[in-house]
């Protein structure tokens, strides 16, 4: 059995200060450090408090505040990224050049889609695995959804709606690149799948004092026939995830509150129709299957491994990252622009901070 050196850039909360004792795990160093293969034997971070921590956390001596020092000296098999997603075009291309087979990175994937193509092109000339933490990916209760879905279940899919409300650490939390598009609707982007063809959508800012939306809905039509709502805010003070996938013959609502599924079942004695053509169907809740309670972040990283040694593409690949982070520049692009624009968006660089340059979250 291969073991892989692994090392860390980014010693905040999903890096490693999230961790549970014994880890569950929950974040990048924990996923790192119970799997079998791998050998978590360094980290990087560019404040000395949470770099101490780590080192005290995981009984790591090797610690530094330059991750190019880190890839110098430690000849690392496997990097995991969770730093500002500014910082991730420069870590993945210094990883890659240091040797490194397999990068684990943090969602978003970058802040504008041409950091995020060279992050893509640079892991494949050096023949790199890249996934993206797109973490309901790997989540059971996800899964179990497609494979029913799959299995039709709700019939065909007529289309999707997603809800994305409060999820960063409020009110301590200050923005002045992520917003809640690009810190937290990736994830919900990223569920509606498919390939975007055309966006409508709008980014505000109501109330918060950051350069950057907290409030935003769009609307996305799909290479698939799908079209797909998105309503995205950090204006509440709970969290709220979930996203309604609307079939013929059903619904399955998976959200952090509860997983649910409605099945269509025929209620037509109820109206006393005397017509035999007429039909009226109503939904009836159904129990959502249990899943397993696996950690998604751990699923990730081992599957990584399997990706370095059998050459599958993960489930979460860079491309993937390119393609949710497309959908919040098209929103951004759309509100810059007034109307509805087609993807892929020629201009590469950051919408958002032409929203700035023009007036926008001043």
């Amino acid at each position: 059995m291969t073991t892989y050196r692994a090392g860390l850039v980014g010693c905040g909360r999903i890096g490693t200060l999230w961790e549970t004792d014994p880890p569950t795990p929950v974040t990048h160093a924990g996923a790192l450090a119970v799997h079998p293969q791998i050998q978590l034997v360094a980290g990087a971070s560019r404040g000395r408090e949470h770099l101490d921590r780590f080192g005290k956390q995981w009984g790591i001596d090797a610690l530094y505040l330059d991750y190019r020092e880190m890839l110098a000296q430690e000849k690392l098999d496997i990097v995991c990224i969770a730093t500002h997603p500014g910082l991730h075009r420069p870590i993945v291309e210094a990883a890659v050049a240091a040797g490194a087979k397999g990068i684990f990175c943090e969602k978003p994937l970058a802040l504008s889609l041409e950091d995020g193509d060279a992050i893509v092109a640079a892991c494949k000339a050096a023949n790199c695995v890249l996934s993206v933490n797109h973490s309901r990916r790997w989540d059971p209760a996800h899964l179990h959804a497609k494979t029913m879905i799959d299995a039709g279940d709700i019939g065909d899919i007529v289309s999707l709606f997603g809800i994305c409300q409060g999820v960063k650490p409020f009110p301590a939390w200050v923005a002045d690149e992520e917003g809640p598009l690009l810190h937290d609707a990736v994830h919900l982007y990223d569920l509606f799948g498919g390939e975007t063809q055309k966006v409508m959508g709008t980014a505000l800012r109501r109330e918060h004092p950051f350069p950057v939306e907290d409030d935003s809905h769009a609307i996305f039509e799909m290479s698939n026939g799908l079209s797909a709502v998105a309503m995205v805010n950090e204006r509440s003070r709970y969290f709220r995830f979930e996203v309604q996938i609307q079939g013929t013959e059903g619904v399955i609502l998976l959200s952090n509150a509860g997983n649910q599924v409605w099945q269509g079942v025929d209620r037509t004695d109820r109206i006393n129709e005397q017509d035999p053509r007429i039909e009226w169907w109503e939904l009836e809740t159904n129990e959502f299957p249990p899943v397993s309670t696996t950690s998604s972040i751990g699923d990730a990283v081992a599957e990584l491994v399997r990706c370095m040694e059998t050459g599958a593409t993960p489930s979460s690949p860079g491309e993937d990252g390119i393609a949710s982070l497309e959908m919040v520049m098209g929103v951004y692009e759309s509100q810059l622009q007034g109307k509805p624009v087609t993807l892929p968006l020629a201009t590469r660089d950051s919408a958002l901070y032409r929203l700035r340059a023009d007036g926008y979250y001043q």
